[in-house]
C-alpha cells in the first residue's frame, strides 16, 4: 500500500501472510500419525508461498493457483492412487478441490460457507491441534468398527452353535440375541475414553 502525506508520496507498506499458531507442530503431529507428504497449494505468489514452506519445513508447494488449477492438481494425485488424499482448506477458491479430495477438511471459523459445505470435516474453532486430534479419533472409530464386524461373525457364530447343539431353546436364543447386541455398544464406549484421553 502507497502511503502519501500532502499527495506526495511518502512510503510503501507491504503487508504478507503469517503462519497460523502451532502450524509447525502441526506438521510434525501429523507425519507421526502417518501422513507422507504435504503439499501447499496457494494463489500467492511464489516467493511468499516458498518463504511459508521454509518455514513449515515442507518441500512441495504451488504457487499463482487458480481454482482450477488446485482441482487438476488433486485429479492429477488421486488417478495415481498414491495413498488417501486430504486437503484443507477454508476459502471458496479451495471449494472444488475439497469435493473431490478423499477426506476434506474445512476452517469453518474464517472459511466460506461454500468451502464448509463441500468439507467431509468441519473445524469450528479453527484450532490447528484439532486436526491430529480428529485423525487419531477417526483410526480409532475405523478400529472399533472392524471390531464390531469381528465381534458380530463371532457371537453369531456361537449363538448358531448353541441352537443346534439344543443348549438354547427359542427363549434362551432370544435373550442371547438380546444380550450380545449389547457388547458393540458397550465397545463403542471406548471412543469416549480415546476423545477424553486426546483432550487432555
Amino acid at each position: 500500500m502507497a502511503v502519501a502525506i500532502n499527495n506526495k508520496t511518502a512510503g510503501v507498506i507491504v503487508y504478507e501472510d503469517e503462519l497460523r499458531p502451532n502450524a509447525v507442530k502441526l506438521v510434525h503431529e501429523m507425519k507421526k500419525l502417518g501422513v507422507k507428504s504435504w503439499t501447499i497449494l496457494t494463489g500467492d505468489n511464489e516467493k511468499v508461498a516458498k518463504k511459508i514452506a521454509n518455514q513449515l519445513g515442507l518441500t512441495h508447494f504451488q504457487a499463482n493457483m487458480k481454482p482450477e488449477e488446485k482441482l487438476e492438481y488433486i485429479e492429477n494425485f488421486k488417478t495415481k492412487k498414491d495413498g488417501v488424499l486430504a486437503m484443507i482448506g477454508d476459502g471458496v477458491n479451495d471449494v472444488a478441490a475439497l469435493a473431490i479430495a478423499d477426506v476434506s477438511i474445512a476452517m469453518a471459523g474464517v472459511g466460506s460457507d461454500s468451502a464448509i459445505e463441500a468439507s467431509d470435516i468441519a473445524l469450528l474453532n479453527d484450532k490447528l491441534e484439532n486436526i491430529p486430534h480428529t485423525t487419531v479419533l477417526c483410526q480409532k472409530t475405523m478400529k472399533i468398527i472392524y471390531q464390531h464386524f469381528w465381534l458380530w461373525g463371532a457371537l453369531n457364530i456361537v449363538g448358531i452353535s448353541l441352537v443346534f447343539t439344543g443348549i438354547l431353546d427359542p427363549t434362551k436364543a432370544s435373550a442371547y440375541n438380546f444380550i450380545t447386541d449389547f457388547i458393540p455398544i458397550i465397545n463403542a464406549f471406548r471412543l469416549t475414553k480415546v476423545n477424553l484421553k486426546i483432550s487432555k
